[in-house]
C-alpha cells in the first residue's frame, strides 16, 4: 500500500484513468510545502529515493558533486506529462473515462500481476541508479517531482545552517549527504546558510557533523541571518 500511495510514478496511472488519487494528493502537497518546508517528500517519503540510498551505500563509483541535467529533467518531465495527457484525452474522447474524477483510492492496493511488475522495474532502476551512479543520480537528473520540488524549495524556510566558528571543513558532511551538496562551499562563503535547491531537509549532515556545527533550523529572513553573521564577523 506505502509503495503504491508513495511512489510518484502512479501519478501517470491516475492521469490516465483522470482520478485524483493518494499519490496525487500526497505529492501534490509536497509541491505546496516546498517554499516552506524544503524537499521533504523526496528525502522521507520517496520510495525510489530510499532505494538509492540503500543500494549506493555499496556503489561501485563515488562522484564528487555535479550540478543536476537540468535539460534531462525537463525532457524526462516532459514526455511523463505528455504520454499521460495523451492517454487520458484519447480515452475521454472514447467516453471510457469522463473528465476527472476525485478518486483517492482508485487504484488497487493489491498486487496484481500488472504493479507487480512496475514494482520489480522501479526497483530495479532504483538500485541500479544507486550502484553505478553517483547517489541519487536518478532523482537529481530524471525526476520530475524532483524538478518541481527544487522549483519550490529554491525559497524553502527550512534549510541547514552551518556554524563557521564551529566548522572545521572536514568534509565528512559531504560524503553523508545523499545528494553530495557541496557544503564547504557555503561555508567558505562566510554565511553558513546551506541553500541548494537540491538538499532534502534528511538531516544526515547535522548526524554526521562531529563539531556539532550543523542544525536544519527554520530561517525566516536569510539576508538577516547573513547579516547577523557579518555582525559577529562570520560574513
Amino acid at each position: 500500500m506505502l509503495f503504491r500511495a508513495l511512489n510518484f510514478a502512479f501519478i501517470w496511472h491516475a492521469i490516465y484513468f483522470g482520478a485524483i488519487t493518494l499519490a496525487v494528493l500526497i505529492w501534490g502537497l509536497m509541491i505546496l510545502v516546498s517554499p516552506l518546508l524544503g524537499r521533504v517528500g523526496c528525502g522521507w517519503l520517496c520510495f525510489m529515493g530510499t532505494i538509492q540510498d540503500i543500494a549506493s551505500e555499496h556503489a561501485f563509483f563515488h562522484i564528487r558533486w555535479r550540478e543536476p541535467l537540468y535539460w534531462m529533467r525537463l525532457a524526462c518531465a516532459a514526455a511523463f506529462f505528455a504520454s499521460s495527457l495523451t492517454f487520458f484525452f484519447m480515452r475521454l474522447n472514447a467516453g471510457r473515462i469522463h473528465g476527472v474524477t476525485f478518486r483517492p483510492m482508485l487504484l488497487s492496493m493489491d498486487f496484481s500481476g500488472h504493479y507487480r511488475i512496475v514494482w520489480i522495474c522501479d526497483t530495479l532502476a532504483a538500485v541500479l541508479f544507486g550502484l553505478l551512479l553517483e547517489r541519487r543520480w536518478g532523482c537529481r537528473n530524471t525526476c520530475f517531482m524532483g524538478l518541481l520540488c527544487a522549483a519550490g524549495a529554491s525559497l524553502s524556510r527550512l534549510i541547514p545552517v552551518v556554524d563557521p566558528e564551529r566548522c572545521n571543513l572536514c568534509g565528512i558532511c559531504e560524503e553523508v549527504c545523499p545528494v553530495r551538496i557541496p557544503i564547504r562551499e557555503y561555508v567558505a562563503n562566510r554565511n553558513g546558510l546551506v541553500t541548494n535547491a537540491e538538499c532534502l531537509i534528511c538531516g544526515k549532515c547535522s548526524a554526521g557533523c562531529r563539531k556539532d556545527a550543523i542544525r536544519i533550523r527554520f530561517v525566516w529572513n536569510r539576508k538577516k541571518l547573513a547579516a547577523s553573521n557579518a555582525s559577529r564577523g562570520l560574513a
